[in-house]
């Protein structure tokens, strides 16, 4: 035979591959993959028999394998062993086959140097790196429009800087495996092939990671998202599956390709390597225990669309497969809320009681369970509201809770504005958005969308009875409310923070932070809805709406321009029942005081701060999501005018005993507690106000600590804190 002859020839794939090929890809791939090498080696009918006949025998068996409910690593083992076994038999029925088909076409004989193997290598890594880079970008902007509702393909910059170097990393580890073999085996390519043969490798990698990011990646980041471990999800997987199969099997499939001699064929081939990329993502997910993730999230898609019965039947088989503790603790305590949706009260509280005795690895889920418990012993009955058809896909990005949440509302109301569309208009990645901005955009499709600041709890409720769903701010975070629950004592809410759905915020907890934000509700409306906003609420609406608007505008200009005190004088009003400007005015602009005493009763205004603030709040730091952290605290700036409008008014009691009341309920920070000690410094009480000082430890007021020590006679104490006084101004 000619070598122009053996150079057009498809070689078979060597008979000790299937057994690598059925571990890692299954029956799904290896079959087929025999079958072909059969029907080459002349053996047609068996070839055939091989590949058709096993394809559908291995879909059934990690079918069954995912379904099965016992154990991950037992059903990881057993479906190891099958494909190890049939691996193995299909090595045996090939070899034989193979071994003749080599003997009546032999290979060519022509083997590169040690020097071309060098020089492949090197080559390889550079080729992969370049082309690697630059076509990793456009597989991003790919990506994030097919999956940036399940996983944050570009979250922000970092992430996206992190993906794109990271495969530009493996890229050029594979290119050096994959060159040094081209530089041994077929030394003779000329540029063009490289290239050609750069783009296949290119292909076959990023089309294993498009199979990862939708198989793997996606499932793993909805499921551990709901424990706030998403991002951690994403990069685990990622770098020892590269490790343990993006390298061989990356150049396996390049020379799968490259080895039909012609380029139709090697098009063609190009196809199946994404078919075969899919069920190796399917087969390692499967033995890996990601099928528990994916049963996860298919049990949250269902409780979504309302089909409580199919998402609890989720939620069970996947907890039976005994996935990692956080997400066992997870699936547990949504078993029991399901339970709790669907009247089961008995099942529920079991559930709740699984939750912390058993399932207890999440501290924040086992506080609620304990929480829920509690409110179902005080109330055994109680209805339960949620919004119908409540539901939209997330954008997984920086900041984009308002566009988010905004889509939500309008898609309930018949708009569908996706969040992207509202994101890429009005939020910056990774920055949020103004309120202004939001109010804004809602305007601009012709909608209302009005603020309630100084709400409460019954507002809310009351909005949802009347059929809205509405936004609220929390610190740095906005989220829609969709129903509530008596007898849980929670609101339901689509919250992008937790990433999750239809989360149970506990109100008690939740006021805490809303009034960190001027417990302000926001309905976005069509405005032939407005009739059915309650009579009372409409018209606190039409009297604070724009009040609240201006108060925001504010932050906008510099602290001291004369624009700032123009938005704070219209957000004050004419009666100053938006106190928060008042206060703000009296604090920023001190030239202003007499006429703020004139224009506004300070009686009324400190009865105003007294009814805010004395129930339901604490200057505790709120996390990501719903968590209400009490063991630490962060200055409040509307609390801190509040105080401070108190005192220059000459109500030290009423300022002190507020502060007390929020302490002995919560937490006030240590810039709080140092501004108390401060006023019982000025009133004589110094030993009162010297420990409260002391125990905040605020440089800012060593200075009149010091003067303090001093009157008393402590000399040392007050050098120690005057030296704090000049370290802080040096």
């Amino acid at each position: 035979m000619s070598e122009e002859s053996k150079e057009t020839i498809i070689r078979p794939i060597h008979p000790l591959w299937f057994i690598p090929i059925s571990l890692v890809a299954g029956l799904v791939t290896s079959g087929p993959l025999a079958g072909a090498t059969l029907y080459r080696c002349g053996y047609r009918r068996l070839g055939w028999g091989i590949g058709a006949g096993l394809m559908p025998i291995g879909v059934a068996l990690l079918l069954l394998c995912g379904l099965w409910g016992t154990q991950w690593y037992w059903v990881a083992l057993t479906l190891s062993a099958i494909h190890l076994v049939c691996g193995t038999v299909l090595f045996l029925i090939v070899r034989r086959p193979y071994k003749q088909f080599q003997v009546s076409h032999p290979p060519a004989s022509q083997r590169g140097s040690y020097r071309n193997t060098i020089a492949g290598m090197v080559g390889g890594a550079l080729i992969g790196v370049l082309i690697g880079t630059v076509l990793s970008i456009p597989y991003e902007l790919l990506s994030d429009r097919m999956f940036s509702t399940v996983l944050p393909v570009s979250f922000n910059d970092t992430m996206v800087i992190f993906k794109v170097l990271a495969g530009a990393v493996f890229l050029a580890l594979t290119g050096i495996i994959a060159g040094g073999l081209l530089g041994r085996f077929r030394p003779g390519i000329t540029a063009g092939q490289a290239f050609l043969y750069s783009i296949f490798l290119v292909w076959v990698h990023q089309s294993w990671m498009l199979c990862f990011d939708a198989v793997i990646a996606a499932p793993a980041f909805q499921a551990h998202s709901a424990t706030l471990n998403g991002l951690q999800s994403l990069v685990f997987p990622f770098v020892p599956l590269e490790l343990l199969i993006g390298f061989w099997w990356t150049v396996f499939l390049l020379f799968f390709i490259i080895s039909s001699p012609r380029l139709s064929g090697k098009l063609v081939r190009s196809g199946l390597v994404f078919a075969m990329n899919v069920a190796v993502a399917v087969t390692v997910s499967v033995n890996f225990g990601y099928v528990t993730d994916l049963l996860l999230d298919l049990g949250k898609h269902f409780e979504r669309t309302a089909q409580t019965s199919k998402a609890l039947w989720c939620y069970e088989l996947s907890l039976k497969k005994e996935p990692k503790e956080q997400i066992a603790s997870y699936l547990q305590y949504r078993i029991a809320l399901l339970n709790h949706n669907m009247g089961q009260e008995k099942e529920a509280r079991q559930g709740f009681r699984r939750v912390v005795a058993k399932y207890n690895r999440n501290e924040y889920l086992v506080k609620k369970a304990n929480q829920f418990l509690d409110s179902m012993e005080r109330r055994a009955e109680g209805k339960r509201v949620v919004l119908p058809g409540v539901e939209t896909s997330t954008e997984y990005k920086g900041g984009y809770c308002v566009p988010n949440s905004l889509a939500l509302v309008m898609r309930y109301w018949g708009l569908a504005v996706p969040a992207r569309t509202i994101g890429s208009r009005i939020t910056g990645l990774g920055g949020g958005t103004f309120v202004v901005d939001q109010c804004w955009f809602a305007e601009q499709q012709g909608w209302r969308h009005d603020f309630l600041p100084m709400a409460g709890i019954e507002d809310i409720k009351r909005c949802i009875d009347a059929g809205f769903p509405i936004l609220v701010y929390v610190p740095a975070h906005v989220l829609a409310i969709v129903g509530y629950d008596e007898v849980l004592e929670t609101f339901i809410t689509y919250d992008v923070a937790t990433m999750d759905i239809w989360e149970e915020y506990v109100q008690k907890d939740f006021i805490k932070s809303w009034k960190r934000q001027a417990a302000t509700l926001v309905l976005s409306y069509p405005p032939e809805k407005e009739q059915m906003i309650p009579d009372d609420i409409r018209r606190r609406l039409g009297g604070l709406s724009d009040n609240y608007l201006q108060f925001q505008l504010h932050y906008l200009d510099r602290p001291k321009d004369s624009t700032s005190i123009a938005h704070l004088s219209k957000a004050a009003g004419a009666k100053g029942t938006f106190f928060f400007a008042v206060t703000a005015l009296y604090r920023e602009f001190p030239g202003l005081r007499a006429s703020l005493d004139t224009q506004y009763d300070p009686k009324q205004i400190a009865e105003s701060i007294k009814e805010y603030f004395w129930n339901d709040f604490d200057e505790g730091i709120n996390l990501a999501g719903q968590r209400h952290d009490e063991r630490d605290a962060m200055p409040d700036w509307e609390l801190g005018s509040a105080v401070s409008y108190l005192i220059c008014n000459g109500r030290f009691d009423l300022a002190q005993s507020l502060i007390s009341r929020i302490n002995d309920q919560g937490r006030v920070s240590k810039e709080m507690l140092a501004d108390i000690g401060l006023m019982d410094l000025s009133i004589g009480e110094f030993s009162r106000g010297l420990d409260l000082i002391r125990n905040a430890d605020i440089k800012s007021t060593s200075f009149y600590a010091g003067l303090a020590e001093l009157k008393g006679g402590n000399s040392q104490a007050a050098i120690q804190a005057l030296v704090k006084t000049i370290e802080r101004r040096a």
